[in-house]
């Protein structure tokens, strides 16, 4: 009878575990997620030809002047 309960007791102890562990690890997740989302909507593209000068778009595409793919700028600036 002694050993049902410990065995019972230590099963139970490892299912909590298992479950507090995986919950954790859904919360790094998100916080991932979130600095991709943010990276992303920073970006910015102007035309490789600067058909209109320094003027930056914030989706990727086409420039109205010469028709060439809009390139991403990259940024000197770090966080």
């Amino acid at each position: 009878m002694k050993m049902k309960k410990q065995i019972i007791t230590i099963t139970l102890l490892l299912t909590l575990t298992i479950f507090m562990t995986s919950c954790g690890g859904k919360n790094a997740d998100n916080k991932t997620d979130k600095t991709t989302t943010e990276q992303t909507e920073n970006q910015k593209y102007q035309c490789p030809m600067k058909c209109e000068g320094e003027k930056t778009y914030d989706k990727q595409g086409k420039c109205p002047v010469c028709n060439m793919d809009l390139e991403q700028v990259k940024s000197n600036t770090s966080k």
